[in-house]
């Protein structure tokens, strides 16, 4: 068989540019550093490095996470030493107060200084970190707690809805070891009460209704569609106003939207029998007991504040509790003591006037009573029971801050862990993208010499003659 000039120049050709394609796909990488440019180049390895890019990135948004939540817990911890200098420059006063010698009108000077530290205790607790208030809980774009002034001159430390407005900090109405079955039969009522105490509108759930609920989830979405049933005059003017959800640790509670509102629940639930005849607290209150959290690892998340409610009490330590045992209430009691005045505990009224102090017995009941001139009893009680409370608060606080350092200690662990598992994706990355750099410095020059090889051995095979000019 005779070949021709032609299928040797075609051959040529063809081979040529496959040494040119591989001499070109080495050049991309040694400029590039990469073994690939496109996925055609490696496809098992292109899917590997665009998985562990997406790892790379998941980590670096893990990392900011932590070091965010870091740096909260950090202030939070700073803060609260504040806070407990605060507490401890009161307790000073008090003993300084209660000093045999002392007369009235010296204590009225301390109460003055008093005063200050109880303004000064609010301002801490309103500290804002990057645009937010770490106090706040969720509702951390707004000031937790506000100060009022009396005619007087004592200063209260009030919680804050996001409007600056005064709201009440009100046990929460949640159910107690949530059961499914429990709510096959019975009704949840609530009742909007007018000024006077009387019922304005009332509302009776089904927790069945519209279908049988099966769970928790379904049961919040039939109470929040009754509720919010926009063409049904059964809800009588509860739209907008309560609002029903599934905690943490999944019970359901029972919020009332406006703080304004005066909402009471009755029952014949069993899981919810503890909370008959109670009031709603509101949701600005509940946001401001919450706990903030952050996703630090894949299906890791955790919380990393401490907020204004937690910080405040020192009895049962739970967000939302209504008791003496909170520093609100304490500091209302040394400045009225300083000022010589003592409840007058038969006085008691279960109606609020202007004056009056609110008292939670061990039994829940809200009693009000007004205060009484008794310097000496005044006295009596700076000295004991008042720095026996502000020896408890400070207490409290330091459990709280010890909690929040340990969380602390936990989220630095996490972010050295966070920069190891970094390091670990990137040096495997590096190992299917990265080119060995000495080893494409052969290949290349190999390949060099391979097209110079071909072009000196085309030249000499594919010699012209007179025939080629003339075909």
């Amino acid at each position: 068989m005779r070949i021709t000039n032609k299928s040797i120049s075609n051959n040529f050709l063809v081979d040529m540019q496959r040494n040119l394609q591989n001499l070109n796909k080495i050049q991309q990488q040694v400029s590039s550093m990469k073994n690939f440019s496109k996925p055609s180049d490696d496809p098992l390895n292109v899917e590997r490095s665009m998985q562990m890019h997406t790892s790379l990135n998941a980590t670096d948004q893990y990392y900011s996470n932590i070091t965010s939540a870091l740096s909260s817990m950090q202030t939070t911890d700073t803060t609260m030493g504040q806070l407990g200098t605060v507490l401890t420059s009161v307790r000073s006063d008090l003993v300084k107060a209660g000093a045999p010698g002392y007369t009235q009108d010296e204590r009225d000077k301390i109460n003055d200084e008093v005063r200050q530290y109880v303004s000064q205790f609010a301002q801490i607790l309103n500290t804002n970190l990057g645009g937010e208030y770490i106090f706040g809980g969720t509702q951390g774009l707004s000031k937790p707690v506000t100060t009022v002034t009396d005619t007087a001159g004592n200063v209260s430390i009030e919680y804050a809805d996001a409007k600056g407005n005064v709201v009440d900090s009100i046990p929460e109405v949640v159910s107690s070891g949530f059961n499914i079955n429990n709510w096959k039969i019975g009704s949840v009522t609530l009742d909007l009460l007018k000024s006077d105490g009387t019922p304005d509108k009332t509302i009776t759930l089904n927790p069945n209704y519209p279908e049988e609920a099966k769970n928790v989830d379904d049961l919040v979405k039939n109470l929040n569609n009754q509720i919010q049933g926009k063409n049904s005059d059964d809800n009588k003017g509860f739209i907008d106003k309560v609002s029903v959800v599934k905690t943490n640790d999944g019970n359901i509670k029972f919020l009332a939207v406006n703080s304004s509102d005066d909402i009471k629940i009755s029952t014949d639930i069993s899981d919810m029998t503890k909370v008959n005849g109670k009031q709603l607290s509101n949701v600005d209150m509940a946001n401001i007991g919450a706990d903030k959290t952050i996703e630090v690892s894949q299906g890791v998340v955790l919380d990393y504040n401490a907020t204004a409610s937690s910080v405040m009490q020192y009895g049962e330590n739970n967000n939302n509790a209504i008791n003496d045992d909170n520093v609100k209430a304490l500091m209302n009691r040394i400045q009225h003591h300083l000022a010589g005045q003592v409840l007058d505990m038969d006085s008691g009224s279960d109606t609020y006037t202007e004056g009056a102090e609110k008292v939670v017995d061990s039994t829940g009941e809200v009693k009000y009573y007004k205060w009484k001139t008794d310097e000496d009893a005044a006295k009596n009680e700076l000295t004991n029971q008042d720095l026996t409370d502000i020896d408890a608060a400070s207490k409290g606080l330091l459990k709280v801050r010890s909690q929040i350092g340990a969380k602390e200690k936990r989220m630095e662990a996490l972010q050295d862990q966070n920069k190891s598992s970094k390091l670990d994706i990137q040096e495997t990355l590096s190992e299917t993208e990265d080119i060995d750099l000495t080893q494409k410095t052969i290949e290349y020059s190999t390949m060099i010499t391979v097209y110079q090889a071909c072009l000196q051995t085309a030249a000499k095979v594919m010699q012209p003659t007179l025939m080629n000019y003339l075909s």
